[in-house]
């Protein structure tokens, strides 16, 4: 009889520990989960302001972090955030939003970052540099949230940068060949300005025309394009 009893109690309770232990296992999992989607979405409601500030100082070498974090503060209290460079050049922050900003660095030289929400994944940084001196040159450059440099090869609807720069030419209807090779050949060198847009995740892509006069300038007008790229999660789609 007490071994009948002892059977019974087990087919009780073994079922009810097994229940309460996938309970507390899904519990556990469960939690896990969300600790992962806290972490997660900490780092995607990263402002551009805290990664601006948590910038590497090789990146913008003229500027500390101590610089970066006055700019912020200036900006903060709604007055000119200016600060005096490493190099002793003035530097004004135009701009600074929750995925925007730009600062002249210099008299001849300009910053942009502007961030890029990814499909996916989290927002990653477009960094474009750009040296007026006087025709303007810019260096286009992505990261991820850490500032770790993104090889984002052909992210121009399926084009380079080289590519886009070679692309920013087109021949009229109206125009011969000859004439056109012609107007092309006093393009040297080839270089283009980029600009990133504040209220729209896109760039822009425009012609230099270094070393010309500016009756030349108003020849090459006729074969020169802009190109602008939106951005659609993965790469810069024209638009």
């Amino acid at each position: 009889m007490q071994k009948n009893s002892r059977k019974v109690v087990g087919y009780v309770f073994f079922p009810y520990f097994c229940r309460k232990l996938t309970k507390d296992m899904n519990k556990k999992k469960i939690f896990t989960v969300l600790c992962a989607l806290v972490v997660a979405l900490a780092v995607q409601a990263k402002s551009l302001r805290e990664l601006w500030v948590s910038m590497p100082d090789s990146l913008v070498p003229v500027l500390t972090q101590n610089m970066r974090v006055e700019f912020a503060e200036l900006q903060d209290m709604k007055v000119k955030a200016e600060v005096t460079t490493s190099l002793g050049d003035t530097s004004v922050m135009d701009t600074l939003t929750n995925d925007f900003m730009q600062i002249r660095l210099s008299r001849v030289c300009t910053l942009q970052l502007k961030k890029l929400p990814q499909t996916g994944g989290d927002s990653i940084i477009c960094m474009v540099r750009t040296l007026a001196a006087p025709e303007k040159e810019s260096e286009v450059m992505f990261f991820d949230q850490q500032w770790q440099q993104l090889e984002m090869t052909h992210c121009f609807d399926g084009e380079d940068i080289q590519g886009v720069c070679e692309s920013l030419l087109q021949r009229p209807d109206t125009m011969s060949v000859s004439r056109f090779e012609e107007l092309k050949a006093m393009i040297e060198p080839r270089m283009m300005s980029a600009l990133l847009m504040q209220h729209e995740n896109a760039i822009v892509f425009r012609l230099a025309l270094p070393l010309l006069s500016a009756e030349d300038k108003k020849l090459i007008n006729a074969i020169k394009l802009q190109r602008k790229f939106n951005w659609d999660g993965k790469i810069f789609k024209e638009g």
